[in-house]
């Protein structure tokens, strides 16, 4: 006699071969559990492909960015559900979305009440916790070192561990404790792919660097202006100045989103790595609160973090038509700019368009990549390790570096694969 044993089933609804759109589904026995649900945040946000999955269960979301967050309101819209998440992500996802329906308006498929949703259904969820789900499935979240409140998501299922790794950072940031690396035994890895194909400098040389170049423009009595990510990024920097006891003659003021992100993280001590050392930081910074503090701060001098970090907009296009043709000042670029960006155009030529008007540029450009992402060795580090001979599936990154940690991986004797859009495994 034939026996037949249900299989659960892993579909893959974004992120592959492309950063954006975060989403996977977990099924099994008529139930569902979705890990991420994020959007590409172009001229017309893309969404993750409706999901036919039946006896959805509950949304874990691994961390606040809106390629991962960005379609949470609607998921929770549409069906009675809890989110599961850190308290860090709920409250810096919240705040990120509500700024992305600001900016889209008309063109999301969802409310801006439904916003609310992302704070009243979560279940917070520490580290290291685990929480059944239905009758199939159990959740527990590892910290990823990527952004506060950043969390590996690994699913019990069918009697298999799957970890969704989401974005890490293997190494220790002034900010973030570095990603967990002693995981438990997994039989199925879904792991970002973005730097698989770069090797960083040591943390504390880029750092020195960095700080060098800020020193420079302010000792020739320029401004330095820092376009800086809201979330992560803007509060590292921050510390970095407080570690390395930057003259408390430089005022350090800070502006737009990351100022309400500050106010966040600041409720969320234990998801970042030392409070004492933000809560320095946090004391040494001026906030910007309007168009005549921006003058102010620019005449004044200093040091100016501002979203947003590849120039695409905010505060700091204001402040670049200040700067831009003043060569004591130094715009500092942190993070790695993504090609047609403005921070792109103006690394590679000096020159930045910003709407129908491209600016020569006088002011130095200096760029320090203090990237929140595992390079090349970091991922491995971290992969390599996870007990239990697991499959991998590589998704988060251009298809270059998908197709390139896949190849490390099977270069060692692991199972590595690169899923297409909205392919299916059953296990």
């Amino acid at each position: 006699m034939w026996k037949f044993y249900a299989m659960a089933k892993l579909t893959f609804l974004g992120s592959c071969r492309e950063i954006g759109r975060s989403a996977f589904c977990l099924e099994e026995h008529g139930e569902s559990v979705l890990v991420d649900q994020g959007v590409k945040f172009v001229d017309n946000p893309v969404f993750p492909d409706r999901i036919s999955a039946t006896g959805l269960q509950g949304v874990a979301l691994t961390h606040a960015h809106l390629d991962h967050s960005g379609g949470i309101p609607l998921i929770l819209s549409r069906n009675d559900v809890s989110l599961f998440c850190t308290p860090a992500t709920r409250d810096l996802s919240t705040l990120l979305v509500e700024d992305m329906f600001q900016i889209a308006k008309a063109r999301l498929p969802f409310a801006h009440k439904d916003i609310a949703l992302v704070h009243r259904r979560c279940q917070s969820t520490s580290y290291e916790e685990t929480i059944p789900l239905g009758r199939e499935f159990e959740l527990t979240l590892f910290n990823a070192g990527h952004i506060p409140g950043s969390a590996m998501v690994s699913v019990r299922a069918n009697g298999k561990r799957i970890l969704f790794t989401g974005d890490f950072n293997s190494i220790e940031t002034q900010l973030n404790a570095g990603a967990r690396k002693n995981l438990p035994k997994h039989d199925i890895v879904v792991t970002e792919s973005t730097y698989s194909q770069r090797l960083n400098a040591k943390r504390e040389e880029i750092e020195a660097e960095f700080i060098q170049s800020v020193l420079e423009a302010l000792e020739r009595g320029g401004t330095v202006l820092i376009p800086a990510f809201a979330v992560g990024r803007s509060q590292e920097i921050m510390c970095i100045f407080e570690k390395c006891n930057l003259p408390q003659k430089y005022t350090v003021y800070v502006d737009g989103l990351a100022r309400m992100v500050n106010e966040v993280v600041a409720k969320h001590p234990g998801y970042i790595a030392s409070p004492q050392s933000f809560e320095r930081a946090l004391k040494r910074t001026e906030s910007i609160v309007s168009d005549k503090d921006r003058l102010r701060a620019v005449k004044n001098g200093g040091v100016i973090i501002s979203p947003a970090g590849m120039l695409k907009g905010g505060p700091s296009h204001m402040y670049f038509k200040m700067l831009y043709d003043d060569s004591k000042s130094s715009i500092v670029l942190v993070s790695f700019q993504i090609p047609g960006t403005p921070g792109a155009e103006l690394l590679a030529k000096k020159k930045m368009t910003v709407g129908n008007r491209t600016y020569d540029v006088a002011a130095d450009v200096r760029f320090h990549h203090l990237s929140s992402h595992s390079d090349s060795a970091g991922l491995m580090d971290v992969l390599e390790k996870i007990p239990g001979d697991p499959q991998f599936y590589c998704v988060h990154g251009e298809p270059d570096s998908c197709d390139a940690l896949a190849k490390k991986l099977n270069d060692i004797g692991r199972q590595a694969h690169v899923p297409q859009l909205n392919e299916s495994i059953q296990f």
